[in-house]
Parts: structure tokens; sequence; C-alpha cells
């Protein structure tokens, strides 16, 4: 199933300018895919070697594709990063000796 996806954003969801959605996608292929259902979809779409940007995702053509993803995942990125680092600071109480809150209690 992985295979199929892959091979329908490199065959027709190629460049920036050819993105589209998950939905959207769903929507036009699921019936071309056997067993296709959305828990599936997302695990799959998570770990495709594919860029997204606003429009949706899509198969990367140019160099410069690839830059602007990289630019477009450091605007989500670091806003979490600071989020994350606010919760850090105001729960000190709950760092253990090491600097890492911790995660499984």
């Amino acid at each position: 199933m992985r295979q199929s996806i892959l091979g329908l954003y490199q065959k027709y969801h190629r460049g920036k300018e050819n993105a589209i959605t998950r939905e959207a996608f769903k929507l036009e292929y699921a019936m071309q895919i056997p067993d296709f259902t959305d828990r599936i979809f997302r695990k799959i779409y998570s770990e495709l070697p594919i860029c997204t940007c606003e429009k949706g995702g899509f198969w990367p053509v140019r160099k410069i594709e690839i830059l602007e993803y990289r630019e477009y995942l450091k605007k989500k990125a670091i806003p979490l990063f600071e989020r994350w680092q606010r919760v850090n600071k105001a729960h000190v109480e709950l760092m253990n000796g090491n600097g890492q809150m911790e995660l499984f209690l």
C-alpha cells in the first residue's frame, strides 16, 4: 500500500504546483487502493519522503522545493519548541536530576 500511495504522488503530484491535501488525496484515490482506511493512510503519509506546503503534499522535483519545505518545517518546529520551553520553565519542580522532564511515570 505504501508503494501504491508513493507512486501516486510521484506520478500525479510532482512539484509544489501539483500539491494535494490529504483529504483530497483520500477522496480521489481511496477506491484504487485495497484496504485503504484513514488510519492507515495517516500512518503511511507521515512516513513518505514527500514535501508538504500550505496546499498539501507533493513529490519534489526541484531543489528549491526541498529548501522551501525545510523553511516550512522550521516555522512549525520553532514555535513548538518554544512552547515546550515555557512549560519546562514553569514546572521546574517536575524536573528530575538529569534535567529532563519525566515522560513515563
